[in-house]
């Protein structure tokens, strides 16, 4: 299961018009990257949730044929968080193990060795951790040494953390995980159900996951994950090839502009003169008169120069 009915309304202007899991890191949609990883580990059956900008969602993704998997849609109306949203799709679920990850996450994981512990230890949930040097900005997972989750705690303020194992959002349910989410009701796992596994004392594992994750779900994070991909961090696929530093996607026409470590869109257009350093241009986006910008994000309908966690709309010339 995908989670992809968020709004990203912390992603501001980035998504007044692409849903968030569009948004492309090294030109591909992050969503493909969640399905790649799926497909990678076996998983070929996937439903995702849909609400805020379906259309466009469903109209990239279709049935998932050329993703090698088999893409069911259950559609929202009204947003019932990460757990209500998988109690929607039951009908699409029961009866399997569920896997759930989450559609604006930008993945380069094998999940193969967390499904392979998740069987070997007869858990009925588990959940995949990584090491992070800022805890502040994640929920945090704590384990005893068998790896059972004793704790959790969320977004711990800088030198509050009592673990630097974050949750990734990628989650293994046994089927019988239904029972505990109610019908049609705003559900989150981190908030409601994840501390009633703990109250039952079912069997509830953390195992720590190689590779890379992060969730793009602000400016600067996505930004970020651009450049790590540019920076061999990333060993996902891509769109387009690499010139320097950067990645240029295709049919753009970079001609006589001057880029460092920055991805360049399909069919983007740069006007000779203009410097880009760690920027990421939008396909079909263009710039027709000559620019100077260090950090920023271009779109066809707005440029955005990203400032921390957000970001402040530049005018055009």
């Amino acid at each position: 299961m995908i989670l992809a009915a968020g709004r990203g309304s912390r992603l501001g202007p980035l998504t007044r018009e692409l849903p968030k899991p569009l948004l492309p890191v090294a030109n591909l949609p992050v969503m493909a990257r969640g399905l790649d990883c799926l497909r990678r580990a076996g998983i070929t059956r996937v439903c995702a949730n849909v609400s805020y900008q379906r259309g466009p969602l469903q109209e990239v993704f279709d049935d998932g044929a050329a993703y090698g998997v088999a893409l069911s849609w259950s559609v929202e109306e009204h947003l019932l968080g990460t757990a209500g949203g998988v109690k929607h799709a039951e009908p699409l679920l029961a009866g399997h193990l569920v896997v759930v990850i989450a559609g604006d996450a930008m993945l380069d994981v094998s999940l193969a060795p967390l499904l392979t512990a998740h069987r070997a230890h007869g858990a009925f949930a588990s959940l995949a951790t990584l090491e992070v040097a800022d805890p502040s900005q994640y929920g945090v997972v704590v384990t005893d040494a068998a790896g059972h989750i004793t704790e959790f705690q969320e977004k711990p303020a800088p030198g509050t953390e009592i673990s630097l194992q974050a949750n990734t959002g990628i989650y293994i349910f046994e089927p019988e995980i239904f029972s505990l989410i109610p019908d049609d009701h705003p559900t989150d796992f981190a908030r409601d159900i994840f501390p009633e596994i703990l109250r039952l004392k079912l069997p509830f594992f953390a195992f720590p996951v190689d590779g890379y994750w992060t969730d793009i779900g602000n400016p600067g994070d996505y930004l970020k994950a651009n450049l790590d991909y540019l920076d061999y961090r990333i060993h996902a696929a891509s769109e387009g090839h690499r010139v320097g530093s950067s990645l240029i996607g295709k049919e753009a026409r970079v001609e006589g502009a001057t880029l460092t470590r920055s991805v360049i869109g399909d069919r983007a257009v740069l006007a000779p003169g203009t410097r880009l350093k760690d920027c990421t241009v939008w396909a079909d986006t263009v710039v027709d008169t000559p620019l100077t910008l260090t950090g920023a994000i271009l779109t066809p309908w707005g440029f955005y120069q990203v400032e921390g966690k957000t970001v402040r709309e530049l005018a055009q010339v």
